[in-house]
């Protein structure tokens, strides 16, 4: 599977993590919001990062770059956790995270917390695609084995079609200078593409990248040619470590329809009259598509 063969990708953007996970758990955290001193593991020992280009981080690695507060319920990346905050700060933190500060040793709510912050503070696109994608991989983590869970599928979906709004706008605006990263870039905004459903669209920008593998390197260059083959089939599956998940053909669950008990012996039942009929079931909603999981669609691809 693509996320096992992009192992050796990874390694290389993170740095050897067994080391830097062993210093993280010595280490301990002032919370600048209330001077809580936080005793987890939050550092990996590398800067905060500003573009991540991977789909399945490993466990040590995205449970290692942030920290959370577990009695405010403040979240940041590990490098700038301790930097003073401003009053805004503060009391976004206090009127919103704190009355559920004690989850954050859960990874989903710590990182939820984190993403509710970087939007508030309205930090830098890279950044936000960074923390976006990490929040994703930590959402992932939590598919219920060889099942699905439509809200989480569309959590998931939402968010990547927020990281390819923030995709576009960076390479229009703000593209990286070499080749070879503008082309993990394009991988990138091509494979969540495919995976939010629009495997026509995703196939222009991913047969790009396999037609220049050379440059892009060869694992980012081999992924591309696969997942592009894929989007030529029409396929938007998305192969995981339980299993295998297609947004297109995630479905709401049915829910329950009470009908009428039925009569018990002490009932009278007169057998000149015909029984009322009963009501009609509900009807299934419909799957729901692509422009009403609630995320707009992502921004043309810029020339």
């Amino acid at each position: 599977m693509h996320a096992v063969r992009f192992a050796a990708f990874v390694l290389l953007l993170v740095g050897s993590l067994a080391t830097a996970t062993a210093q993280a758990q010595t280490r301990t955290f002032v919370c600048p919001v209330d001077g809580t001193r936080v005793m987890q593991v939050g550092g990996d020992g590398q800067p905060a990062p500003k573009m991540y280009s991977d789909f399945e981080v490993p466990t040590e690695a995205y449970a290692n770059r942030i920290v959370a507060c577990s009695t405010c319920g403040y979240a940041q990346w590990a490098t700038e956790f301790e930097r003073p905050v401003d009053g805004g700060i503060v009391a976004y933190v206090q009127q919103n995270l704190k009355q559920d500060a004690r989850r954050v040793v859960e990874p989903r709510i710590a990182w939820k917390h984190f993403v509710d912050l970087m939007h508030f503070r309205h930090a830098p696109a890279r950044e936000q695609v960074t923390g976006l994608l990490y929040y994703t991989y930590v959402l992932k983590r939590a598919r219920p084995g060889g099942g699905q869970d439509y809200a989480l599928e569309m959590q998931i979906k939402q968010i990547r079609s927020e990281v390819l709004g923030l995709l576009f706008a960076s390479l229009k605006d703000d593209p990286p200078k070499s080749e070879r990263a503008r082309l993990e870039w394009l991988y990138l905004a091509g494979e969540l593409t495919r995976l939010t459903g629009d495997p026509k669209r995703a196939l222009p920008l991913l047969d790009d990248v396999c037609g220049l593998r050379e440059t892009a390197g060869q694992m980012v260059g081999n992924l591309a040619c696969e997942m592009a083959d894929r989007a030529r089939r029409g396929e938007c599956f998305e192969d995981y470590h339980g299993g295998f998940v297609d947004v297109t053909t995630a479905k709401p669950p049915v829910k329950a329809t009470t009908l009428p008990n039925a009569p018990t012996a002490t009932d009278k039942v007169d057998p000149a009259k015909p029984s009322a009929p009963l009501p009609p079931m509900a009807r299934v909603a419909p799957p729901r598509g692509t422009s009403e999981a609630g995320a707009p669609p992502p921004p043309p691809i810029p020339k």
